[in-house]
């Protein structure tokens, strides 16, 4: 999955995709997607904090990982809590 795809498809459904940061900004809060030493990493951060990270060995790879996350989200809650 490409960054494009990625964004295409949290916007079909229904999902704001400023809520994903793809830059290293410390001082953005929400899901984050970011390139380290060994691969790439999804977590999410508030106030700074980082948490949840889970490692993958692409982008893509990390991001069907956040996207499928976030789908199965919008599906049982609604994307009104996802896009607050």
């Amino acid at each position: 999955m490409t960054r494009k795809e990625f964004i295409d498809g949290l916007i079909e459904n229904g999902i704001n995709p400023n809520i994903v940061n793809f830059d290293d900004d410390v001082w953005k809060d929400g899901y984050c997607v970011r390139k380290n030493y060994f691969g790439w990493e999804v977590f999410t951060r508030d106030r700074g904090i980082e948490f949840n990270a889970i490692g993958f060995p692409s982008e893509s790879n990390a991001l069907e990982s956040l996207y499928e996350s976030l789908v199965s989200f919008c599906q049982k809650f609604g994307p009104e809590y996802l896009n607050m």
